[in-house]
């Protein structure tokens, strides 16, 4: 007869398992005469679904069998590629995957895999109470909220990463050491690049996008003599700032300029965070929180927040021991994770400080640092209950560096 269950002699391939008493054993492995892949053959599967047909092609080698089809590979397999903060990896049939967000301790995709931002290379992962990477960066799932919590101020966020902790000591001082070799941020970087088109954010002042580092504030704000950065970072018994390495290294860093802490966070592979994307983390997006860990009053204590001089005082400041180690405080944390949001040191944003627009979508106001005072949020060791909430506004001049300024970094999801 030289028929088998699997359809006339020679007209599939494939089709059979092992053999064994009362004929051949068979598995259903494809949709009956549909077209089908045998590996890297595009082919039809038989009658009975047990097997393809033996006739076929079979795919060159920059092809991969798609569908039943050869099909050309949109990579090959097992290759990787950054998007954003995310990993895109070939899968064996040659096309791109769904991307893959970056772990929290290794946010940064560079050289086509996740990696530590260049501030924690080479340091101890010891910051907060959880003893991890001081550059922990977890992923916020951007939306709508009510800047301030007002509703006259609406406000809409992608996506985007915001560090855990506030900029350290120890990480600046790695910042100074490479400017101090040369480095300096290229003409236009820090933008947020994944938004708009590329184009950054929509400038809420007037119309365009971000610019990006201005190369001629270097001269003033990045000199290359370790001196000159000694005396901007000091000055006060609250710096955190030593000239050398000492106890002070998970201590935020203080008296930062905001053209400092727009550099640092380029060489970091960020960019400061605008207004409304920190305000959004603040609030805990549309939770609407009134403190960044919910709606409870601090005390006069430490337990939530570092501010009123609490920290290891009764409500008078005396030096740096009013300051705490970035994460000491973990029950004010935020809803996203992030830590020390309110008090601690305040926090620069991107933004001038004018009033809000009506609304705002991936936007700031974009006014020249030169022309505007830059806004500050957060609250710090030294100010009152007040400034904690996540309606509270500050701002200095860009050039200033104070004992309330610090800054945390922002980065692509």
């Amino acid at each position: 007869m030289g028929e088998t269950a699997g359809g006339a002699a020679g007209e599939t391939a494939g089709d059979s398992g092992e053999g064994g008493e009362g004929g051949e054993k068979f598995q259903n492995s494809c949709t009956p005469n549909q077209p089908a892949c045998d590996g890297n053959r595009a082919t039809t599967c038989n009658a009975q679904g047990t097997g393809y047909l033996a006739a076929g092609l079979e795919c060159s080698s920059t092809q991969s069998c798609l569908a039943g089809a050869c099909k050309t590979r949109e990579c090959s397999p097992n290759d990787s590629v950054c998007s954003g903060n995310s990993v895109r990896k070939c899968a064996a049939n040659g096309t791109w995957s769904a991307v893959t967000p970056c772990a929290a301790t290794t946010p940064v995709c560079a050289s086509n895999t996740c990696q530590a931002p260049v501030s924690c290379i080479g340091l101890t992962a010891n910051c907060g109470t959880l003893n991890e990477s001081c550059c922990t960066s977890p992923l916020v799932k951007g939306g709508p909220f009510k800047r301030d919590n007002d509703v006259n101020y609406p406000a809409t966020v992608s996506d985007f990463r915001l560090d855990k902790y506030e900029v350290t000591v120890g990480r600046f001082r790695k910042f100074v050491a490479a400017v101090v070799n040369g480095w300096s941020p290229g003409a236009g970087s820090g933008k947020h690049t994944h938004l708009n088109g590329g184009a950054g954010l929509r400038n809420s002042a007037a119309t365009g996008y971000e610019t990006g580092w201005d190369t001629t504030w270097s001269a003033d704000e990045l000199p290359t003599n370790k001196a000159t950065w000694d005396t901007a970072l000091g000055g006060s018994v609250y710096q955190t700032w030593t000239s050398n390495t000492g106890n002070n290294e998970n201590l935020p860093i203080n008296r930062v300029s905001w053209f400092k802490a727009v550099a640092f966070c380029i060489w970091d592979g960020g960019f400061l965070p605008s207004e409304a994307e920190w305000n959004y983390v603040a609030v805990g997006g549309s939770a609407q929180r009134p403190y960044p860990w919910g709606a409870t009053t601090p005390g006069t204590n430490a337990n939530l927040a570092v501010y009123g001089c609490y920290l290891n005082g009764l409500g008078t400041c005396s030096d740096v021991t009013n300051v705490a180690p970035v994460g000491s405080i973990p029950l004010g944390n935020g809803l996203f994770g992030q830590a020390d949001l309110s008090g601690n040191v305040g926090e620069w944003t991107f933004d001038g400080m004018t009033g809000y627009t009506a609304s705002c979508e991936n936007c700031a106001n974009l006014e020249a640092p030169s022309e505007t005072f830059r806004a500050l949020r957060g609250g710090s060791f030294d100010e009152s209950l007040g400034k904690l909430a996540s309606t509270s506004r500050a701002n200095y001049p860009a050039d200033w560096g104070v004992n309330e300024a610090g800054f945390r970094c922002a980065r692509m999801p």
